[in-house]
This record gives structure tokens, C-alpha cells and sequence, in this order.
């Protein structure tokens, strides 16, 4: 696999080739293949090419490596067709890839084996580049000029439902996905909810209020889910 990832990560760098920041090309190659080879050691990745996974309708990006569970895509790519920042996307994947580790760290002692365990860590993979742009928001620094350091990621398909959320498309995202959280809902707890209370915003019990409530079938929510910005579903959804 070592030939596959010097090429992923040659084409990582070329795209981003203007921006380098702190190390040339080889350096930061020979990094980026040195990460994939140690995630690959706990996580065996498999490469695909065509690929490509759709996000809510919101845009597709290609899928690059899989393993056992997830598809692994790259997050600068998702972020562009998101319209968002990749150096904004970037922090977004190392405060996730934090809440990973403690929680890993949280099993890893509740099983009390004195093993370390990597089952939470597996949809993040910080790929150590390390690239600069300007970024006219940024605060200023010493000299005046504003600029953002960023990375890449490998992020699995499991996390995309949680960056949509934090995307400039998230409002939009959450709206199109409740009637279908709402029927994920029912499916899981059935009458079960039937017994709990509903509360309106400011706290006071709802009564007669269904949890999870949805007017739509949920093939109708389903499409919805899946209709992207425009709010309008295409006669083949």
C-alpha cells in the first residue's frame, strides 16, 4: 500500500502546492504516507476509485479508501462543496478527533485490561500536512497580515451527517432531516414513547404532544432528507 499512499498523498500536495507552510513537498509527503501506514496497522484500508458518496444533496465528493465499516473521504474536498473553509473544516476535525480521544481513553479504562483500543478513533485521520492561505477574516497578526493554517483529513462517511450539521448548510440540512430523525425515532422506540412527555420550549409539560411526530411517510422523508438546498425534489428523487 505504500505506492498507493505516495500517490494520494503527491496529489494532496500538488493541489496545494502554493500554499505550503514550514516543510517542502518530499517532507510533507513522506508524512502524510507515514500517518496512513500507522491508521492501516489497526484500520487495513482498502483504496477505491469512482466512488463517490452523496452529501444530503448538498453536493458529492468521492470516496478514496474504505475499511471493514466506513468509507473514508477527504475533508478539504467535502468542505469545498460544502462552501466551507477548509481551515475552518480543519478545526472542526481536530476538536472531533479530541472528544475521539477521550472517549477512547474513557473505554479503554472502564474494560481495565491495560490495552489501548482504537474503535473511536477510526473516523478521523489527521493526515499532518501542513499548508497556509490568506484568509482576509483571520485576525491580523504582528505584521498585519491574516492568514489561516490548515491540514487534511481522511474523515469516514459516519461523521458527514455531524459536519453537514456545521456546515454553512446546516440549518437547511437539519430541516430537510427531522422528518426522518422523527421516524428513525419512532422505529427504534416505538410505543415506548408513547409514554413520555412531551415539553414545550420553555420547560412546562406538552400533553396530547407526540414525540417524533412526522406528517410525512417516510419514503416522503426519506427524498426529503436527500433534497439539498433548494427545498424542491427532482421527479426522480
Amino acid at each position: 500500500m505504500t505506492s498507493l499512499f505516495n500517490a494520494f498523498a503527491t496529489t494532496i500536495v500538488i493541489a496545494n502546492e502554493e500554499y505550503l507552510l514550514d516543510e517542502g513537498p518530499e517532507e510533507q509527503i513522506a508524512r502524510a504516507v507515514q500517518r496512513l501506514e500507522h491508521f492501516a496497522k489497526t484500520t487495513p484500508l482498502t483504496a477505491v476509485h469512482g466512488m463517490v458518496i452523496d452529501l444530503a444533496g448538498f453536493g458529492e465528493a468521492p470516496v478514496h479508501f474504505t475499511s471493514r465499516d466506513n468509507k473514508y473521504l477527504l475533508i478539504s474536498e467535502v468542505a469545498a462543496q460544502l462552501g466551507m473553509p477548509v481551515w475552518q473544516a480543519d478545526e472542526w476535525a481536530r476538536l472531533q478527533y479530541g472528544y475521539a480521544v477521550k472517549d477512547q481513553r474513557d473505554h479503554d479504562e472502564e474494560r481495565g485490561d491495560g490495552r489501548l483500543g482504537y474503535e473511536c478513533m477510526r473516523d478521523y485521520l489527521d493526515l499532518h500536512f501542513s499548508f497556509v492561505q490568506d484568509n482576509p477574516e483571520a485576525k491580523p497578526d504582528a505584521g498585519g497580515h491574516r492568514w489561516s493554517a490548515y491540514g487534511d483529513w481522511l474523515i469516514s462517511n459516519d461523521r458527514l451527517p455531524l459536519l453537514l450539521s456545521c456546515s454553512p448548510w446546516g440549518k437547511e440540512y437539519m430541516d430537510n432531516t427531522m422528518d426522518a430523525f422523527a421516524h428513525g425515532m419512532r422505529k427504534v422506540w416505538g410505543d415506548k414513547l408513547n409514554d413520555l412527555t412531551a415539553y414545550r420550549a420553555d420547560g412546562t409539560p406538552a400533553p396530547g404532544v407526540e414525540l417524533f411526530h412526522s406528517d410525512l411517510t417516510e419514503e416522503d422523508a426519506l427524498k426529503k432528507a436527500r433534497r439539498g438546498p433548494s427545498g424542491i425534489l427532482s421527479p426522480d428523487s
